[in-house]
């Protein structure tokens, strides 16, 4: 970390020294590093601003009021919904109005609702990611009747593809949920269970929790055999990347989102497909997706506005990708930002043409669902003490079973050092 950081730092000294005298100066504090790559496009594109670039982990643990940073006045990337209720940041509802620069309807709507309060506009989303099952290109048939995969169809075709020998063991799995940790927080999240963590607790819905237990248990256990089952097949076959679990034959589903099949090198795709997780017709987007917003206190709101409007056209974005493709850059990043477009043009009709694996498999606006607003530090929190919980739960671990509160507590005591 503290290399991107001095990386970031050196980036940003180039486009403020290179400053001219005459020139607006705007400072853009991000904890996602593709807004360089923005900055150098936008700086080049216009001779009145000039867009510096910081990088900070989380954003609003350092604004933890409106007050916020008299030398900041923009905040992009992922968990800024809790600086809305903390009053960090200024309406935009002016991009959005009659004659202003921004389309609503040009958005995904789940989106452009999450970055709402009491219906005003305080952040513009820029980009997302959906999470997937990836399987063999040569198991395409398996697959071909299913334009996208529920739990149940998951259950079915993991079934169908395990094998054993006559010991009882398993020579080929399809797929089990203990697998990925991130899958089994998609299942709990996709039941509706709601997770909040404030500075010193974290609470759960723990009746919808329980459910979710038990529906997971009984998937292990109808379909794989046990969780033990899972756990022996997973040390003993799947110590690859997901990519090469799928390729080995072993099994036909590997669990990533969208930014983690795109990142990959052309010849490693070209041997893949993937479906998206639709659960009762809902695609749950990724946690950490990424908005963009004007603090309060910015003394340059009107050159902070232009910034987005610029950065939120499509001609832009085009660029952007394009720049990318010149650039060979691809397997270092994926989309806007990180992610599909915010923008429904962009991702449905732009992004097929450099991604060729979206031509039948692009998300559709009706299907989306944005997650809940969260901390800033829930990638660290969801990591650390939620999901270990949620594995340990699932699989029945008796021994040492600690609550999500102790986890919780283990994590703010590891912060605190």
């Amino acid at each position: 970390m503290n290399c991107r950081r001095a990386f970031l730092t050196f980036i940003a000294s180039l486009l403020f020294f290179s400053c001219g005298q005459k020139e607006s100066r705007l400072v853009l504090m991000t904890n996602n590093v593709e807004f360089v790559s923005c900055a150098e496009l936008f700086n080049a594109s216009q001779d009145k601003v000039r867009l510096l670039v910081h990088y900070q982990d989380e954003l609003i643990k350092s604004f933890g009021s409106a007050k916020g940073s008299d030398k900041t006045d923009l905040l992009a990337g992922s968990f800024l919904q809790q600086g809305m209720e903390k009053k960090c940041f200024a309406s935009l509802d002016s991009l959005f109005k009659k004659n202003g620069p921004l389309d609503a309807n040009s958005f995904y709507p789940a989106l452009l609702q999450s970055c709402q309060l009491n219906k005003k506009q305080y952040l513009v989303p820029v980009s997302f990611n959906l999470p997937a099952l990836v399987f063999y290109s040569q198991n395409y048939e398996i697959l071909k009747d299913y334009p996208m995969l529920s739990f149940d169809d998951i259950k079915s075709l993991s079934q169908k593809f395990n094998a054993q020998t006559k010991d009882g063991s398993y020579t080929s799995m399809g797929f089990g949920p203990l697998w990925s940790q991130e899958f089994l927080y998609l299942i709990f999240k996709d039941s509706g269970v709601y997770f909040n963590a404030r500075e010193d607790s974290i609470v759960y819905t723990e009746n919808a929790f329980s459910k979710s237990v038990d529906f997971t248990r009984e998937w292990i256990e109808s379909v794989n055999g046990s969780a033990k089952n899972e756990q022996d097949f997973a040390f003993k076959y799947l110590y690859m990347p997901f990519y090469s679990q799928v390729q080995s034959g072993r099994c036909l589903f590997s669990y990533a989102n969208s930014r983690q099949i795109f990142s990959l090198p052309k010849d490693q795709i070209h041997e893949l497909d993937f479906r998206w997780i639709c659960n009762n017709n809902k695609i749950q987007i990724e946690d950490d997706f990424v908005s963009i917003g004007i603090l309060s206190n910015s003394k340059n709101k009107a050159a902070a506005k232009k910034f987005i409007a610029w950065l939120m056209s499509e001609y832009t974005q085009k660029q952007i990708l394009d720049r990318k493709a010149a650039m060979n850059l691809s397997t270092d990043s994926f989309g806007i930002a990180g992610g599909f477009s915010a923008l429904q043009n962009i991702t449905e009709r732009l992004f097929p043409l450099y991604y060729r694996a979206l031509l039948s498999n692009t998300p559709l606006s009706d299907r989306l669902c944005a997650p809940q607003n969260f901390v800033s530090d829930w990638a660290k929190i969801k990591s650390m003490a939620v999901e270990p919980f949620i594995l340990d739960s699932a699989r029945d671990s008796k021994s040492n079973f600690k609550t999500l509160a102790e986890r919780y507590q283990n994590y703010l005591d590891s912060e605190a050092k």
